[in-house]
């Protein structure tokens, strides 16, 4: 069984912080997770008994805590102003209520019309549509080549990953890969897409993978150097 607690406030490196307290039966033992966005602490105990103790393994582990802390980044919000990568280009966005089109691109910003409430609504519509408009027709494309059918595709906030295959052939994508450069999305296609034969990470998926999409790598170390970063837009 898995409990959210709440919030206390404890003494980190000397410096009070608010540390999401987490009871997690599943857990085999105490952990800490520092957010990559807003810098966020929660700390994870395997029973309700073993907080205490987990509260002195947070103190005994401040410095590696601060550090984590330090490389966070701030979210930036969708507001007039801001600038966020679309398609691997850094746009600033501005707000135009007259602008004949919801969402438009140029080189250097987004404009966005409408009402300034539905700023952030507009933009994430936009951002999921763009996202499934390149993901299907690479996903598309790739399965073709393997003489595969994709049976579903959906477009979502996923947390932990960028997208993912299920055992009855539908893919699922982060809306935030509309951010990326585009053979960042291909690479992802070409992933998700390779699962429809292997449902693993063995060897025969990395080279199939490869054959679908022979610049693989130089996505996958773009998703590990920028790919965290994109959760703090929005």
């Amino acid at each position: 069984m898995s409990l959210t607690g709440g919030f206390e406030r404890l003494l980190v490196a000397g410096a009070p912080a608010d540390v999401r307290i987490r009871v997690d039966g599943r857990a085999k033992r105490i952990s800490i997770k520092v957010d990559r966005v807003g810098g966020g602490i929660t700390l994870t105990a395997p029973s309700r008994a073993m907080i205490p103790e987990a509260r002195r393994f947070l103190k005994s582990r401040a410095s590696w805590v601060e550090a984590r802390k330090a490389e966070a980044v701030e979210p930036t919000p969708f507001v007039d102003g801001a600038k966020i990568p679309v398609h691997g280009i850094l746009r600033e966005i501005v707000h135009d209520p007259a602008a004949p089109d919801p969402v438009r691109l140029t080189d250097s910003a987004i404009i966005i019309s409408g009402s300034t409430d539905l700023l952030p609504t507009l933009l994430t519509k936009f951002f999921k549509a763009e996202a499934r408009r390149a993901l299907k027709k690479a996903s598309d494309r790739h399965a073709a080549t393997l003489g595969l059918k994709i049976v579903g595709l959906t477009i979502r906030d996923q947390k932990t990953r960028w997208g993912s295959c299920s055992s009855s052939s539908k893919l699922s994508f982060s809306w935030r890969l509309a951010m990326a450069p585009a053979y960042v999305l291909e690479y992802l296609a070409a992933h998700e897409v390779a699962h429809l034969r292997h449902m693993n990470h063995g060897p025969k998926f990395w080279k199939l993978v490869a054959e679908l999409d022979p610049n693989w790598r130089k996505a996958e170390d773009w998703l590990k150097r920028h790919g965290p970063n994109l959760r703090r837009y929005g």
